[in-house]
């Protein structure tokens, strides 16, 4: 006999409730986590879940707002300008460049810079469009939408209201802001991979219910989600990021509740995502790209080494596993650039996480997390813009720790007898972890890089130079110098394609540059700039630039927002350029 259509809307498993929201209450079933769905009566409850959609999208404005504020500020950095280039290639037919990474980024850089330059030449040209602007929009509009889709997949584990604060946590952050603008494949990996994984759930979800009710699957989520994949390959060749949705619903608890992927929907998921990945980077076809892959892993292009974190050199590449950079990298940057009332409730969502790991909400959590943090804690080689991929797990976990203290103040409030309390307490609340860390976002643009909390010390570019500058007083710099400089000058630093792109810019085709890492370079001329950065320093490079600065006086130092981001000297007197190398180097 076939079930009613309320029978439908409910399915009981091992460990959770598949259920439609309005026959909730009927069915008796212990709540799950959130503390919120044990209220789906509640006012505040029904009123969200009607304006849920509104909401989300004045959350992802917010988010676009914050991001795109200031997008021009900064000068490109190095690998931006490896984007540029070959998104001007692709333009001309030519993808052989930057082949270490996907097409995707690089394809919507190269649409992006397309319209920058039409609306230059036509109704935009009296107030333009800047090349920086427009290589870092398309990361911009992903960055944002991103909340959207951590909000759609959070509903499904747990409830609206920690999926909204989620959301909203994501747009206000200050670490998804500071990866977001930056022009790398990290904000596209997270955004198709999160999609997926919210495909792949409604997937899972829909096979449960319809092998209870003896319908006849569809495969529309499997090709979505298999869809999103192909492109989260696209964007960057992490494919282990697709294996740990497998991993989580091969834990006991979900092969209990779910039936496993027939030969049908391995090849829907598997098929999409295969012709997807193939349709948006097919560079991965041409006979080149296998060959240029070895020879990038096996460290043929690096032409130096080292990071400087609090004054110390570490090696930042995999290859040294005694010397890499320490493993609390990733646990420090979270520390201190992350406001203190988002710490606070990302304390108190953790503890109930595990008091709830058994539920498939927190089990979820938990495995992602602990597979993003554990392997590249331990990895030597450790960037911020990697960390962009851990920060929904921190936000989510953070949401669950707000709608914990907001119940615990409730609590509190319906025992006194003051009327007045509740709402009090509500807007005390209410500023302090959403307002806050709001305004926080808002004060720390443009550089939002440079930010620091209390924990911080005021100690900006001390912790994390190469990542908190991230060359951004380049473009200013090499501005003054060609202004200042005498035709034919040599000019030293440590970033040769961002130096090439503003000479230029500047039309100093005349400028010779060397790089400060050079061993082979015997003597400087008469007329020599050098351009020296504490996130430019390297083994290659330290012992001449203590050399020049114990010597020599700066002509100029350039400021961002006050905070010293590349020094330049102006010297005849050094004639040797060495090279050397101590991995024990520190600098005090």
């Amino acid at each position: 006999m076939q079930p009613t259509k309320r029978q439908r809307e409910v399915v009981t498993t091992a460990s959770s409730t598949i259920v439609h929201p309005e026959v909730f209450a009927e069915d008796g079933t212990p709540p799950t986590m959130a503390p919120a769905v044990r209220c789906r009566e509640s006012a505040l409850a029904r009123s969200l879940e009607r304006h849920a959609f509104v909401a989300v999208v004045l959350i992802v404005t917010l988010g676009f707002s914050l991001r795109v504020r200031g997008l021009g500020s900064a000068g490109f950095n190095e690998d931006e300008i490896q984007k540029v280039s070959a998104a001007r290639a692709y333009l001309h037919g030519d993808f052989s460049r930057n082949l270490e990474h996907p097409m995707l980024m690089k394809s919507m850089v190269a649409v992006s810079l397309a319209a920058a330059d039409r609306w230059n030449r036509g109704i935009g040209r009296f107030r333009p469009v800047s090349d920086e602007f427009a290589v870092r929009f398309p990361n911009v509009v992903f960055g944002a939408l991103t909340a959207g889709v951590i909000f759609a997949l959070v509903e499904e584990l747990f409830s609206v209201e920690v999926a909204l604060l989620s959301a909203l946590l994501w747009s206000a952050g200050t670490i998804a802001i500071i990866d977001n603008r930056l022009a790398k494949e990290d904000t596209l990996l997270v955004f198709f991979a999160w999609l997926g994984y919210y495909f792949y759930i409604r997937a899972k979800k829909a096979s449960a219910i319809n092998a209870r009710q003896y319908v006849k699957p569809q495969g529309k989520w499997y090709v979505a989600a298999g869809a999103s994949f192909g492109l989260m390959l696209a964007s960057k060749y992490f494919p282990h990021y697709l294996g740990l949705i497998f991993l989580y619903y091969y834990l006991p608890s979900n092969r209990k509740e779910y039936p496993p992927l027939c030969r049908r929907d391995f090849l829907l998921l598997l098929g999409t995502c295969a012709l997807v990945f193939l349709i948006a980077d097919p560079v991965i076809l041409f006979p080149g790209t296998i060959k240029y892959f070895f020879h990038y892993v096996g460290e043929g292009m690096m032409t130096h080494h080292g990071y400087l974190m609090m004054g110390h050199f570490y090696f930042n590449d995999p290859a040294h596993l005694r010397g890499g950079m320490p493993f609390y990298f990733y646990f420090l940057m979270l520390a201190i650039k992350t406001p203190l009332p988002v710490l606070a409730a990302l304390g108190v969502g953790l503890v109930e996480v595990t008091r709830h790991r058994r539920e498939a909400g927190a089990s979820f959590l938990i495995l992602m997390s602990l597979f993003w943090i554990v392997p590249f804690s331990i990895l030597s080689a450790k960037w911020l813009r990697w960390m962009l991929s851990w920060m929904p797990m921190i936000y989510i976990i953070a949401a669950i720790g707000v709608v914990k203290i907001f119940s615990w103040t409730r609590s509190l409030a319906m025992e006194s007898r003051s009327r007045l309390l509740v709402p009090a307490l509500n807007v005390l609340l209410f500023i302090v972890f959403l307002a806050q860390p709001l305004w926080t976002a808002v004060k720390a643009g443009p550089f939002h890089s440079l930010y620091l909390n209390p924990l911080g010390l005021g100690r900006t570019g001390y912790y994390f130079p190469h990542d908190e500058f991230a060359d951004a007083g380049l473009r200013p710099t090499i501005f003054k110098i060609c202004k200042q400089a005498a035709a034919g000058s040599t000019v030293g630093g440590e970033a040769p394609p961002v130096f090439a792109y503003y000479f230029h810019q500047c039309g100093r085709g005349d400028l010779h540059y060397f790089s400060l890492s050079d061993a082979h370079r015997e003597t400087l001329p008469p007329s020599t700039y050098l351009v020296v950065q504490d996130g430019r320093k390297y083994f290659e490079n330290i012992s001449f630039i203590q050399e020049i600065t114990s010597e020599e006086d700066p002509a100029w130092t350039t400021a961002i927002e006050g905070v010293p981001a590349a020094t330049v000297y102006r010297t005849s007197e050094v004639t040797e350029l060495r090279n050397w190398h101590d991995p024990k180097i520190s600098l005090r």
